[in-house]
């Protein structure tokens, strides 16, 4: 039995909280990182341009998403499972020789399901929902792409009730926070170009705050794949010993 989707955001925060200076200084990364945009913008003398300053913010923040969080993830899961592919006293190395891959699998799932998307949008709403875990366990397991695949498919047909209901309870928390502070910034403090983004505070909290909230989505993502695999394994444990 799964338990409540609800206590995932729970699980997430503790596993946080478990190093909380590089929580809090992965969070103040991802604030610089996304000063970036509006320095960009400067820098090239674009003006105001929502589009293009969106598509920097969006560059800016690739190294947190692709690497500062994974990188955490990898060893929350080394500390928190010690499942025997990730090891604790090797986490380091593991995620040396993975990240890149998990990288090229996260790039490659999104290439297929954007495609499917632009196609006619349920195609790629499936790829998402059967390959979803196929980065996740190229990095924590280092399997290869196609393995993860295979894994990642395996795991949702058995389990996709409960991995669909926690997935969209973490991700729709996280987009209603992002989207409660971006209102409450256009109401109360509405900011006109890149160059007074750079000279407000309240710009810089509302970063800081978006990358707290994608490192809170990352652990509790994190949490809710730990459950989905220790319940895999147990289910299968179960059908060999009936055997």
């Amino acid at each position: 039995m799964f338990p409540s989707p609800f206590s995932l955001l729970w699980d997430g925060l503790k596993l946080a909280s478990r190093h909380p200076w590089i929580a809090l200084s992965i969070s103040l990364v991802g604030m610089g990182l996304g000063g970036l945009a509006p320095l960009l913008m400067i820098r090239g003398n674009l003006g105001v341009n929502p589009a293009i300053e969106s598509l920097f913010f969006f560059l800016a923040l690739l190294p947190l998403d692709f690497y500062f969080l994974p990188r955490l993830a990898l060893r929350l899961d080394a500390e928190a499972h010690q499942h025997p592919r990730n090891p604790e006293e090797s986490w380091r190395q593991s995620f040396e020789t993975r990240w890149l891959k998990a990288f090229g699998a996260k790039v490659l799932l999104g290439i297929a399901a954007g495609i499917g998307i632009l196609l006619l949008v349920l195609p790629g709403l499936l790829v998402m929902l059967c390959f979803g875990w196929a980065p996740t366990r190229v990095l924590l397991r280092g399997e290869s792409f196609v393995e993860a695949c295979h894994g990642s498919l395996d795991l949702m047909r058995r389990f996709w009730p409960p991995v669909v209901a926690g997935a969209l309870l973490v991700i729709g928390v996280g987009l209603s926070v992002e989207y409660a502070a971006a209102y409450a910034m256009e109401t109360f403090h509405p900011i006109a170009d890149p160059w007074t983004e750079l000279h407000s505070p309240a710009f810089w909290a509302a970063q800081f705050l978006g990358s707290a909230v994608a490192l809170l989505t990352s652990t509790s993502l994190l949490a809710l794949y730990q459950r989905l695999e220790s319940s895999g394994e147990s289910g299968s444990t179960r059908s060999s010993s009936e055997k």
